[in-house]
């Protein structure tokens, strides 16, 4: 295990500059109406939500035991709809090389869509998967990108397999060896900022918020950190493990919960923490989602690994306040 040279929170650590301007561009696409949903495999722009009076979901979803998607998703994708990657690739925008979809694509932003793929061979509830591949040494990992309307408490689920033997381990030495595999964003003025779940110092797992002044990049909260367990059999079972992150920025200071498990099995709840603005304001609406996202290296680990996506779903809190049914 190596010893980091950055905090995971500061600007100047390689790897988190992409993710602010992830936030930028994505509030350009908010600004313009480039608003949507998936349902049925069919982009929609997504009706106003229903009043919820009573808080409780009429129909609480137990942890995942493989049988799909929520049903509550404000934007999901189980990648079941795919005949192929080029189905993939026109629902992906331009703006991502390999992308062939429009500005309004439903994955509206990211990196090195060319290594993203539909895979028929690897299955999650016996449809096909979303191959993440991540070619030796190359550095820019595939990762998508998503913007909905800002909501203010989300729960985001994800449903992963990693490729036996998978590394975080580049290249490069005196390294936090740091893979960010997914994260959540807000944008708008004055701030943006951003939150991800990683592992870290070659296999401990970590769930990071922070937040900064769009004009002077400053930093406007302080950070706030979930420090998980390390890697067990993740990299070496080749199971399916679900990640799921619980983001309330509904009230002051924020709160953010994370919870990871094997597919179909109890999932551990990692811990909780706040989040709190220097001015004491309410921290911003989250309003775009990454699927993936990269080493913090410039010099990628040397093997050739992958990383499949069986589906992801964000749920607005707000309407379902505990959509999986998790203890904390």
């Amino acid at each position: 295990m190596t010893t980091p040279t950055y905090s995971p929170g500061d600007p100047k650590r390689p790897g988190n500059g992409r993710i602010v301007a992830l936030t930028m561009a994505l509030a350009a696409i908010l600004a313009t109406g480039g608003v949507i949903a998936k349902s049925g495999g069919t982009v929609v722009t997504p009706p106003p939500p229903p009043v919820d009076t009573t808080h409780v979901d009429s129909t609480p979803v137990t942890p995942n035991n493989g049988t799909g998607l929520s049903g509550f998703a404000i934007v999901a994708d189980s990648f079941s709809e795919y005949a192929n990657t080029a189905a993939l690739m026109a629902r992906i925008t331009a703006n991502n090389p390999g992308g062939t979809g429009g500005a309004n694509a439903f994955y509206s932003d990211g990196i090195n869509a060319s290594l993203a793929s539909i895979d028929t061979a690897v299955r999650y509830n016996g449809h096909a998967t979303l191959k993440l591949s991540q070619p030796g040494g190359v550095a820019n990992t595939p990762w998508l990108a998503v913007a909905f309307p800002p909501t203010a408490h989300i729960w985001y689920r994800a449903t992963v397999r990693w490729s036996p033997g998978y590394t975080t381990t580049g290249t490069l030495t005196n390294s936090a060896n740091a893979y960010k595999m997914l994260s959540w964003g807000w944008v708008g003025s004055p701030y943006d900022g951003s939150g991800r779940i990683e592992i870290t110092n070659t296999t401990q797992y970590e769930i990071y918020e922070g937040q900064a002044d769009k004009k002077t990049g400053a930093t406007v909260g302080g950070a706030s950190f979930i420090i998980g367990p390390n890697v067990t059999t993740e990299w070496t079972d080749g199971q399916w493990y679900d990640y799921v992150v619980e983001v309330d920025h509904s009230a002051a200071p924020g709160i953010l919960r994370a919870w990871k498990g094997k597919d179909g099995g109890p999932l551990t709840f990692l811990g909780q923490t706040t989040e709190s603005m220097h001015d004491g304001s309410i921290p911003p609406p989250v309003s775009n989602i990454s699927v993936g996202l990269n080493f913090n290296q410039v010099r990628a680990p040397s093997q050739n690994q992958a990383i499949w996506w069986g589906q992801w779903e964000v749920v607005d809190g707000t309407q379902h306040p505990n959509p999986f049914g998790l203890a904390h």
